[in-house]
């Protein structure tokens, strides 16, 4: 482990704008959306590369990093730089430009500056707005055993759902022959009948390789400057080993409010896709000082998460996450529905496959009726999303 976590460099590429997020990311980048109520989306990824052993993890921000800045400060101090490492915010720095990022590649190729500073053997490149759990070493091992120049993260996906991924062709030992960026009939992975293997946005490589195909993507005028799109085809074209190693886990991208829901409700069934309570494999957070949450007598929670904070007042909470400092009054419901902080539900409200985002109060008791003249979203399967701070008066 020492070697590896000495000679890997991180980069988490968290400064996208989320725009299929909103009205999610309104006000927040989309690593930093709140996830179960006490975490942030970004939490996973940092506990995966932290678990692992790594110590050198730099996010490449952009857009609306206030809170996504403030996040990483309080809960993700946990390291003396010229001792154990450094987790820190890096925002867009225009040092070859006035541009902003312009694609995966476009914001490490932006950031050389400091891999030529710190010197990594290897460069890990990481997504913030992912949900999985992966120790990161068994990907290193994989990439040195099978001598690749370039190694990326696959993952087998029924191919009639794959063709909004970059999908892979390979061959038997796991190098990769071709790859397809949202193709409109996807590959099949060998042996597998009606699974393709699609891209994961993990990649790894010694970072003289990824530096230098940076700067050949670079050059090229008509290029995306995408890690998908350029760069892994042009590596592929170059005859360069590129490799696929599958994970066979858990692994959500957070692209959509309904796969932002689904994810969420995911860790409510009766077999959650990660473990939560892995004392050997902990998902780190910032937990703030509140009292411990509060059931009044008359109240019924059934298989639900209660953040700290909460106060449940003779009101009946059913398949919910319930954030920190939620107030529920006598009466209420809530099913489905995921609860941000500091939200009040009044005496009576009904509420049901809700998304309600922070800062608001809902006293309508007919707000299941009377929602759309609130101002929320409306996904594609039928979740009705509330704003941050949109009515005191809801």
């Amino acid at each position: 482990m020492y070697s590896f976590a000495k000679s890997v460099m991180v980069f988490i590429l968290a400064g996208g704008k989320g725009t299929r997020l909103y009205p999610l990311t309104k006000f927040r980048v989309k690593p930093a959306v709140p996830f179960l109520g006490v975490y942030r989306i970004i939490d996973f990824v940092l506990s995966n590369a932290v678990n692992s052993g790594l110590r050198k993890i730099v996010l490449l921000t952009q857009y609306l990093s206030l809170s996504l800045d403030r996040h990483i400060r309080i809960a993700w101090d946990l390291f003396k730089y010229d001792v154990d490492g450094y987790i820190y915010s890096l925002p867009a720095q225009h040092r070859y430009g006035e541009k902003w990022y312009e694609g995966t590649a476009d914001a490490v190729y932006q950031n050389i500056y400091t891999l030529q500073l710190e010197r990594p053997e290897y460069l890990l490149i990481l997504s913030g707005d992912h949900i999985y759990k992966m120790d990161y070493k068994d990907l290193f091992e994989f990439h040195k055993k099978s001598k690749s120049d370039f190694t990326l993260v696959a993952l087998l996906y029924p191919a009639r759902m794959s063709s909004r991924f970059g999908v892979l062709k390979v061959n038997k030992r796991g190098r990769v022959l071709s790859f397809h960026e949202k193709p409109g009939k996807p590959p099949e992975f060998p042996g597998k009948p009606g699974y393709s293997l699609v891209n994961a946005g993990i990649y790894l490589a010694k970072t003289e390789v990824i530096v230098q195909a940076l700067i050949e993507d670079h050059r090229n005028a008509y290029s995306s400057h995408d890690f998908g799109k350029d760069v892994i085809p042009m590596l592929i074209s170059h005859g360069k080993k590129v490799c696929a190693y599958v994970f066979d886990g858990y692994w959500r991208d957070i692209g959509t409010l309904d796969s932002y829901y689904q994810t969420n409700m995911d860790f409510l069934s009766s077999n959650p896709p990660i473990d939560l309570y892995d004392g050997e494999f902990p998902i780190r957070t910032y937990h703030p000082s509140l009292p411990p949450a509060y059931i009044s007598r008359n109240s019924m929670v059934e298989n639900s998460f209660i953040s700290n904070g909460c106060r449940i007042e003779g009101a009946k909470v059913k398949n919910s996450i319930i954030s920190p400092g939620v107030i529920v009054k006598k009466g209420a419901i809530i099913e489905d529905s995921i609860v941000f902080n500091d939200v009040l539900i009044g005496d009576s409200v009904y509420i049901k496959g809700c998304i309600i985002d922070k800062n608001n109060r809902i006293e309508d008791k007919n707000f299941m009726e009377n929602f759309k003249r609130y101002g929320v979203e409306i996904t594609q399967e039928g979740v009705i999303v509330m704003p941050k701070e949109w009515r005191r008066d809801a």
